[in-house]
This record gives structure tokens, C-alpha cells and sequence, in this order.
């Protein structure tokens, strides 16, 4: 849930809480501790909008799931909007209750989007595509959903690559464009349409694909003949 804007940023944060945890004697351990052991572990860790109490209250939710059997148990089999949708339905309810004990900003509750708003849920997706994928880089631990019920994870990069190809047409990076990518990708491999996540995303990411046609780098990308950017012949947006 904290793995948003550049790894190099959001990386050292986690790796700062999971040091905490360390000092409380692990993970679970943590997450079962009283709310003061929490703060105090935490204590000075924040990032960007979320402060320390945000992420108290987080774990406070994350003991609440362990106790209720694990993240994988309010994940029901069904189609991606059902299965997320009700599962954060339930993590917002222990949200809420954690909320009481610790002192959250106006930011907390982003970190449970629910499909049914719109939000793309991209981190939450990744998460499903993680767990119920069942080949690498995936795990493929949470076998009671089935891969041809993901929907892609929505990002900038997914999103502008997937118009590029045609796989939507839609403006915004939301759910309803998700779907539409998936429902594309779908007619290349209906039992694991997620399974072009990373070609589409990191294709964006590596800064190869710059968004718009360029003669001297184009014609070397294998997906060249299917893109419908545009040609920008200005040298000085090219050169950016």
C-alpha cells in the first residue's frame, strides 16, 4: 500500500517499518503488539501524506485480518470487481475501528480504493496478480481465484501503452479503462490476460517507448507495427 511514486523513495520507508517490526520481534508480532509499542517502534516514519499514526492505524488493520485468518480469507472467488470490492469493504471496516485508537490523517482512508468509485485499485490488483498468477514472477499462493478473473493493474505507463496499441481509447486511468485493457488482452489469453502486465508496463517504465512515434527509435520496438501514436516530427519535444 506504500508502493507508490519512485521505488527509491518508497523503499527505504518500508524498509524502515520492517526494521521496526524487527525490534518488536518480527512481523506478526508487530502487528499483534498494543498501539503504543506500535507508535513508539514507529516513531518517525511517515511518507509523503501518510504520517507515523497512519501507519499505527495500518497495522492495527493488518492484526485485524491475521486475526480473522489472513489477507488471503476475505479475498472471495468471482470476478475482480466482487472479489476486491469485498474484501475492502471489509478491510475498511476494520479501518474504521483502528481509526478510534489512532490518530489519522485526512490521507488514511485512500489506502483502501474501492473498485465500485472508479479508482483503478492498481496496488491492490498487483497484489491479486502476485498471489494468484501461477507463474513467475508470481506466487500463486491464493489458488481459490482464478487468473482469468484478474484485472490488469492500471497505471500511467499501463494505461498510455494500452491506448498506443489500441486496447482502449479511453483518457483517464481508471477502473473502466482496466477492464477494457484486460477485456483486449483477453482475446490473446483468456485464462491469463494479467500476464502482459509487465510487457506493457515496462515498456513505459524503461523510458524505451517515449509516447509518440520517433523514426530513429521505433522501428526497433516489436510492437511497432500495432502502434497507433502519433509521429511528432518536432525535433525539440523529440530530444525530451
Amino acid at each position: 500500500m506504500l508502493a507508490f511514486g519512485k521505488v527509491d523513495l518508497f523503499l527505504p520507508v518500508i524498509r524502515r517499518v520492517l526494521a521496526a517490526a524487527q525490534s518488536l520481534g518480527g512481523v506478526l508480532p508487530m502487528v499483534a503488539a498494543p498501539v503504543e509499542a506500535r507508535a513508539e517502534a514507529l516513531h518517525g516514519i511517515a511518507y509523503r501524506w501518510f504520517r507515523t499514526a497512519d501507519l499505527v492505524a495500518l497495522l492495527t488493520v493488518c492484526g485485524r485480518v491475521v486475526e480473522d485468518g489472513g489477507l488471503g480469507r476475505i479475498f472471495r472467488a468471482g470476478p475482480a470487481r466482487e472479489c476486491l470490492g469485498g474484501a475492502i469493504t471489509t478491510l475498511r471496516t476494520h479501518a474504521a475501528d483502528a481509526a478510534r485508537f489512532s490518530a489519522v490523517g485526512p490521507a488514511f482512508p485512500s489506502l483502501f480504493p474501492h473498485p465500485e468509485a472508479g479508482s483503478a485499485c492498481k496496488r491492490w490488483l498487483m497484489l491479486l496478480r502476485w498471489m494468484v498468477r501461477r507463474t513467475e514472477p508470481d506466487l500463486g499462493l491464493w489458488t481459490h481465484l482464478d487468473p482469468a478473473q484478474l484485472v490488469i493493474p492500471c497505471d500511467t505507463h499501463v494505461g498510455r501503452v494500452g491506448r498506443m496499441l489500441g486496447l482502449t481509447h479511453r483518457a483517464s486511468d481508471d477502473w473502466r479503462t482496466a477492464v477494457e485493457i484486460t477485456a483486449a488482452l483477453a482475446r490473446l489469453d483468456p485464462q491469463d490476460p494479467t500476464r502482459y502486465d509487465f510487457a506493457l508496463a515496462h515498456l513505459g517504465i524503461s523510458g524505451d517507448c517515449r509516447g509518440y512515434r520517433i523514426p530513429e527509435v521505433c522501428p526497433s520496438c516489436p510492437l511497432e507495427p500495432l502502434c497507433e501514436a502519433p509521429l511528432v516530427r518536432d525535433s525539440r519535444r523529440r530530444s525530451r
